[in-house]
């Protein structure tokens, strides 16, 4: 769906039919007095991770189409399932899937494989090669990260993931991260798709703090100057190398006792994590293999088989 050149604010939906349900994805328009690039905007694919919510609510209300140029597009909540039920992935009553991994949709399949297809829709009509998605998420409720600007390792000599590059220094986020091209994943889909795409962390715990947001608003408004959507003062770029990270994943479900924290450092051989049965009874215990920095924790000792426990920079 190709979005209106009216100059000025519109707020609408994506809508998704199933049976008798009404999905209603809300979507956030601004087109400034001058013809641009297109910043694709994106919260809330998680349930449970609202400070970029909160971003998008917040530049909603200061951003005035008159002294903008181009074209923002702002999705404060990408999974509204999800977010009313609290819960990082869509409830188990649709199918319990998780729409950050599940790009670039299907509009006949699932639920949540037809969200993703909404969503990615709005975007392949919307963005190319000149055009930015930034994809915006935290810890939720079950882990604690460090604050991270992240680009997919993948076609690393291509202009979409070079101008990404640039981009996620644009975030003055200090930490600088290579993430691996997860299938599914939005940001790996839309570089597929030749359009510059960044993906970004923060503390997360299930609530909004000040500095997380704080954080997120100056990065897009510096961005907004990278894009050229805000004329008013050059962009600024962080100098850094971007990192690797390995995942630690538990084998077992039951009550896991964590002993390290986000910034953390590991050494080989240290003890990440001791996976209890219900009678307390050790089923695992999960070493780091590598020297390296603790870039998110698991913070809810329930656990299931295959979650993440920890990310180390290395």
């Amino acid at each position: 769906m190709r979005l209106s050149t009216t100059i000025g604010k519109r707020n609408y939906f994506l809508e998704i039919i199933i049976s008798n349900d009404k999905i209603q994805i809300p979507v956030i328009e601004i087109v400034g007095n001058k013809p641009g690039r297109t910043l694709f905007l994106i919260a809330g694919l998680h349930g449970d991770e609202y400070e970029a919510t909160q971003v998008v609510f917040q530049l909603n209300k200061e951003i005035n189409f008159n002294n903008f140029n181009g074209r923002l597009i702002m999705l404060p909540i990408g999974n509204p399932l999800a977010h009313l039920a609290q819960t990082r992935n869509t409830p188990e009553i649709y199918d319990g899937k998780n729409l950050a991994r599940e790009f670039p949709g299907n509009p006949e399949g699932s639920v949540t494989q037809r969200i993703a297809d909404k969503i990615w829709k709005l975007i392949i009509d919307n963005c190319g090669i000149d055009d930015l998605v930034i994809d915006l998420h935290s810890g939720g409720q079950n882990y604690s990260y460090v604050q991270i600007a992240g680009v997919r390792e993948m076609l690393l000599d291509s202009k979409q993931t070079l101008q990404a590059l640039r981009a996620a220094k644009a975030m003055l986020i200090p930490n600088l991260w290579f993430m691996e091209a997860v299938p599914g994943t939005l940001s790996t889909v839309a570089i597929e798709n030749g359009i510059p795409a960044i993906g970004c962390e923060v503390e997360g715990g299930g609530s909004l703090k000040s500095q997380d947001i704080e954080l997120y608003l100056r990065g897009v408004k510096n961005l907004m100057k990278f894009t050229g959507h805000d004329l008013e003062g050059k962009a600024s770029e962080i100098d850094g190398n971007f990192y690797r990270t390995v995942t630690i994943l538990s084998q077992h479900s039951g009550f896991a006792n964590i002993y390290f924290d986000r910034f953390s450092q590991v050494s080989p051989g240290d003890v990440i994590c001791v996976v209890l049965d219900q009678f307390g009874e050790q089923l695992e215990e999960l070493v780091s293999a590598h020297f390296g920095q603790i870039w998110a924790i698991r913070t809810n000792p329930s656990i299931r088989k295959g979650d993440i426990i920890a990310l180390i920079r290395v």
